[in-house]
This record gives structure tokens, sequence and C-alpha cells, in this order.
């Protein structure tokens, strides 16, 4: 168990550390610890980046649109938004984390591909995309 706990508390660092253009650049509040990673709130979306430790490790960051009121939509996941706003591959977001390294190289990876896309879409795109792409 301690182990476990030192790579979440380790992944949460680098998370704040690769993900730091959301809050220093785009408006996003600083990063709330959750359960299994951090949460970011920002203008009109939320992101969430996950370490979901378990048989099969994977790295998984959502972004949720969120309303006008402050209420949180749906969600979508960040290798499938990356592609349907074409981005490139989904190849680019993976999620496999089998040891300790690929787990902090996702995190570089997942917050490269995040920040393409929002430097591909404005927000309301974005939010417009999730909500379409979420239902579908």
């Amino acid at each position: 168990m301690g182990s476990e706990m030192d790579l979440l508390d380790e992944f949460r660092s680098e998370v704040e550390v690769a993900f730091s253009f959301l809050f220093e650049e785009a408006g996003f509040a600083s990063p709330e610890t959750t359960e299994h990673g951090l949460l970011f709130r920002g203008p009109g979306l939320e992101v969430d980046v996950w370490l979901f430790d378990g048989r099969e490790p994977e790295v998984a960051t959502g972004v949720a649109a969120v309303g006008a009121d402050g209420i949180r939509g749906q969600r979508a996941w960040l290798d499938e938004l990356y592609v349907a706003a074409g981005c490139g591959p989904a190849q680019d977001v993976p999620g496999s984390a089998p040891t300790r390294r690929s787990t902090i190289k996702r995190v570089h990876q997942h917050a490269a591909a995040l920040r393409r896309l929002m430097t591909g879409l404005a927000a309301p795109e974005l939010s417009q995309l999730i909500i379409r792409f979420a239902g579908s």
C-alpha cells in the first residue's frame, strides 16, 4: 500500500507540473486533489486527470463542459476529443501505464495533447465538441 500511495503522490505532483499551463495561462483555478488524481476547474470546462491503478494501470484524462449555471455536463475522454478535433491519432494520447516511468510519460503526453486541443479550439467550440461527442 505504501508504494501505491507514493506513486499516486508522484502522479499528482507530475500532473500539477505538466498541466500547469491550465492555471498559468488558460484561466483555470489551481488543481484540486481527487481520489484518483487532480481536477482542474476553468472557464466552461473541467479537466480530470486520473491514475487507475488496477491489473492494467492506466492514465486517463476527462474533459467536461460546464454550463453558465456552473453545472457540470457530459464528459468525454481526451483521446476521443483529440481525434474528433483533427489534432492527431489516438496513439498521441496513450493510456496504458504498466510502470512508474510509463505513468509519468503518459502524464506529459496527455498534457501535450490537451494543450494542442485547447490551442486549436476556443472553449465554446470545445464545449460543443464534448457535448456532441459525449452524447454519441
